[in-house]
């Protein structure tokens, strides 16, 4: 075992889920359910068949924006083609065209009455990709050869109608680098050709989307937040050698409630304010010993009375600070019903904390603070009310800190009534359908405890 530190975790509710936890039971790359959740988001995409029907219909492809889907329409193109009522045939033959060898794990399932696919490719596929392409390349490829087949149509013959087949699946050329927003085919997470740098793949989930495969449940939001963030940020390098001990800790008191602590402050702090949490928090700190008080005389003690609080441990530290931003947040939100609130408690908790201690590190050591201000002006500032929740995760807004901001984001937006412009229920209702289908995001922090539980042995 690396590292001395162990936590104990608990659920959403109080229920303590496993004692005596190393935190590299917690790692990305050691944990079996977090390699579950990577696993499924690496794998799968989603076919809206309903909208491909509109969209052949109408003649309309290749829009650049989410609000301008018809902003390319060639009904002189169009065509009628019926893939609701033959989504069973459609699955069946996906399964055959994409499958690398019978019965290697490749899926195809049928929701919602026939409107929308859910592909799966297989592990033997994946492992063979450089990256997660072949979610829309060999999908889109396959789709469109089936949707052929099923209109009677030719590329010698037909060459138009194949050539507005392609856009409707593909994009278009050359303005589509990724799935244009709102495409009817599209992977859970980005493309590289859409990414926000090296390392961010992972973490390329809208924030909303978060929420809805929670089910709109805070802390379960929380917890598959700092997953993906986790897994990202192993990707990326941030948990390597000298940075392992702090991603580890402190994603295991924010995300998988260690020792509860943002659980109790949330509790204690109900009925309070960002300063009450974070003043529960510094109180707690100082009973566990995370800060110390060296002296009662100057230097230590201002003229003015203030204390300089010193910290023995500072990535314990960072992560109790790290715990408080979380439960303020969620505090500050909660009392509002709006998820704006992230966004200003993460811009000011942490220079009220620097004050509070006299110098203290504030959380993520400035990071927080520095995305925090940009994040309140690009959803207040320029964009009127906007939604804290519409970013992805690896946005340039929201990316730069060490994955701390954006698991608060989308358990605040679980507490959201509807004042976003871009509401969870907007832009995310098909999240809500695959997390339904799908169990592997129900109880997260329950079933990462228990696989830490099975491995801590090991470690």
């Amino acid at each position: 075992m690396k590292y001395e530190d162990k936590v104990d975790l608990y659920d959403d509710e109080g229920n303590l889920l496993a004692k005596e936890i190393p935190i590299e039971a917690l790692h990305p790359y050691r944990n079996p359910y977090m390699g579950e959740i990577y696993r499924f988001v690496k794998r799968t995409s989603v076919i809206e068949l309903e909208k491909i029907e509109d969209m052949l219909r109408a003649g309309r492809a290749g829009w650049s924006t989410i609000v301008g889907q018809d902003e390319i329409k060639m009904p002189w193109y169009g065509f009628d083609v019926e893939l609701v009522d033959n989504a069973e045939y459609v699955a069946d033959e996906l399964i055959k065209l994409l499958q690398a060898k019978p019965d290697d794990g490749t899926e195809v399932r049928v929701l919602e009455g026939g409107t929308i696919l859910v592909v799966q490719l297989s592990d033997e596929v994946l492992a063979r990709s450089y990256d997660i392409s072949p979610t829309l390349t060999r999908v889109a490829t396959a789709l469109s050869q089936v949707i052929a087949k099923i209109a009677n149509l030719h590329p010698l013959e037909h060459p138009y109608k194949i050539g507005l087949l392609k856009a409707v699946l593909w994009g278009r050329y050359p303005q589509s680098t990724g799935t244009p927003p709102g495409h009817p085919v599209h992977p859970l997470l980005k493309l590289p050709t859409s990414l926000e740098g090296l390392g961010n793949g992972l973490k390329s989930l809208m924030i909303n989307h978060i929420a809805a495969l929670a089910d709109m449940r805070t802390m379960w939001a929380l917890a598959l937040g700092t997953i993906l963030e986790q897994g990202a940020a192993a990707e990326m390098g941030y948990n390597v050698g000298w940075f392992e001990r702090y991603m580890l800790l402190t994603a295991a008191y924010q995300g998988f409630n260690a020792n509860s602590l943002v659980l109790d402050l949330i509790k204690e702090n109900s009925k309070g304010t960002v300063g009450d949490v974070m003043a529960g928090m510094l109180q707690k700190a100082l009973e566990h010993g995370v800060i110390v008080r060296k002296g009662d005389k100057y230097p230590w003690v201002l003229p003015s009375g203030a204390v300089m609080w010193a910290a023995p441990d500072l990535i314990l530290w960072n992560a109790y600070s790290i715990a408080g931003l979380t439960a303020a947040a969620i505090v500050n939100c909660a009392a509002a019903r709006a998820v704006q609130g992230a966004a200003s408690v993460c811009a000011f908790y942490p220079d009220m904390l620097i004050w509070e201690t006299c110098g203290l590190p504030d959380p993520d050591a400035g990071r927080i603070l520095g995305c925090g201000q940009g994040y309140v002006f690009y959803t207040h500032g320029l964009y009127g009310g906007a939604a804290p929740g519409a970013f992805s995760c690896d946005h340039v807004i929201v990316k730069n800190t060490s994955g701390f901001l954006t698991p608060i984001s989308a358990a605040c937006a679980c507490l959201d009534a509807g004042t976003q412009i871009f509401k969870v229920t907007t832009t995310s209702g098909l999240y809500f359908t695959l997390a339904q289908e799908f169990p592997i995001f129900r109880e997260p922090m329950k079933r990462v405890a228990e696989a830490a539980e099975k491995i801590k042995s090991e470690i």
